[in-house]
């Protein structure tokens, strides 16, 4: 047994429970147990028929979300996570799928997962969704900027998208969702819509970084766009190139410019295991290719409703999220100088774009403004490194990408993005 072990079960299921393991219920329909707020019941039905593979992977994915959460990180990097998971066919895992996942889970989060699937209670009736839609697409829509910049070009596009986001436990998080969502409603007729759902542990978060994450929110999606009520054949998953590629600024900061979310070798990963799943939806990134500056310039270029700087200015960049620690500090706020937010104020300086964002240095007093600065140092410092010696194509060749990708245009864009960055003025 793994020192963290779960076990996640729907709730009313009978079956005993792995020994020693914390067990995680999950609510039947929308709503929460003891242990699981969910908005997506265990059998899905508001989201009409959901495929069972589809299902159970949203059911694996959500499970190691939460145990991800409820799992201290301690001293060590490396934590050792036990995961039971009741899903609809154990034979479908078999033959390494069930093993694939874990791998998939250990390349995110940088743990090691112990995966163990079991058969799920008899299936239990759910009042099922029966409302078609003409969708082309799914789009997740996080409330950060490139998700917001990516369902501005989707609709320039003139698909028909639906948007999909998690509602997060954080705040400052759903703010800004709600900041995107008004404005979406305001620019577009008809709206496009845009549904948001929670699935969060009950207690008390234990681990901040939730590299997890992205596993769940792509699965929520992937269960959206599979669904019987959906057209939808692709998932969109906008993320700027130059951060998806995760290449560290320093030696001593691996994976220093965020999670492996979107990195190429990810969604490799995850097409490996959709096909193995037979599940037909293929996951995409339209900002692939393009820093995020380039990103906001192809956006810029497609003439968005009125008033889309103002609401980009809405969104929500920050990795660190901890202005309440600064008096007078407001935690929608985006910090100004961790290094995801370096990495947005140079693209609206790169873009030629007026950056209306109020940060939290704006509404510091000096002395809290030099703390906030002193806090960031390493970012900054390691920014600053980063544009000094450019492009490290020893740290791009030692790293994993799928078959035949193309390094020499990964380190072109690496390039690219360290030139953004070199225009900011940095404290």
């Amino acid at each position: 047994m793994a020192d963290n072990a779960f076990d996640v079960r729907g709730q009313g299921d009978p079956a005993s429970v792995s020994p020693g393991a914390t067990l995680l219920r999950w609510p039947l329909t929308p709503g929460h147990t003891d242990s699981l707020k969910v908005d997506l019941g265990w059998w899905a039905g508001s989201l009409g028929t959901v495929p069972d593979p589809a299902l159970d992977l949203l059911r694996i994915a959500g499970a190691a979300y939460a145990a991800d959460r409820l799992t201290p990180r301690g001293t060590g990097f490396t934590r050792t996570i036990s995961l039971t998971v009741a899903v609809t066919d154990t034979q479908r895992w078999e033959n390494g799928v069930a093993d694939d996942v874990a791998d998939l889970l250990r390349w995110l989060t940088g743990d090691r997962w112990l995966l163990s699937l079991v058969p799920d209670q008899e299936r239990i009736d759910e009042d099922v969704l029966n409302t078609e839609s003409d969708e082309e697409a799914v789009s997740l829509l996080s409330g950060g900027l490139d998700s917001f910049l990516g369902a501005i070009h989707l609709q320039a596009r003139g698909s028909m998208v639906r948007f999909v986001g998690h509602i997060d436990s954080a705040t400052a998080v759903s703010f800004h969702q709600d900041k995107v969502q008004a404005w979406l409603g305001r620019a577009y007729n008809p709206a496009p819509a845009y549904t948001r759902f929670h699935l969060n542990q009950q207690g008390k978060k234990q681990e901040g970084s939730s590299r997890s994450r992205s596993l769940m929110f792509m699965a929520m999606g992937i269960a959206v766009a599979s669904s019987q009520n959906s057209e939808a054949n692709t998932l969109y998953v906008p993320e700027n190139g130059y951060t998806s590629l995760n290449i560290p600024l320093h030696a001593n900061r691996a994976g220093a410019l965020s999670t492996r979310s979107t990195h190429p070798e990810t969604f490799a990963r995850m097409h490996r295991l959709l096909g193995l799943l037979g599940l037909a939806v293929s996951i995409s990134n339209p900002f692939e290719w393009m820093t995020k500056g380039e990103a906001m310039t192809a956006v810029a270029a497609t003439t968005p409703p009125d008033g889309w700087i103002d609401a980009a200015a809405q969104t929500i960049s920050c990795s660190k999220l901890d202005s309440r620690t600064f008096k007078g500090g407001n935690q929608n706020l985006n910090c100004g100088y961790c290094l995801a937010c370096l990495v947005r104020r140079a693209t609206f300086l790169s873009a030629g774009i007026t950056d209306k964002t109020i940060y939290l240095p704006d509404t510091l007093t000096a002395g809290n403004k030099a703390k906030l600065i002193a806090k960031r140092r390493g970012d900054i410092d390691a920014v600053r490194y980063a544009i000094e010696v450019g492009v490290d194509d020893d740290a791009i060749d030692s790293s994993t990408w799928p078959d035949d990708y193309d390094l020499d245009a990964a380190s072109d864009l690496v390039q690219r993005g360290l030139d953004e960055l070199a225009a900011l003025p940095l404290p």
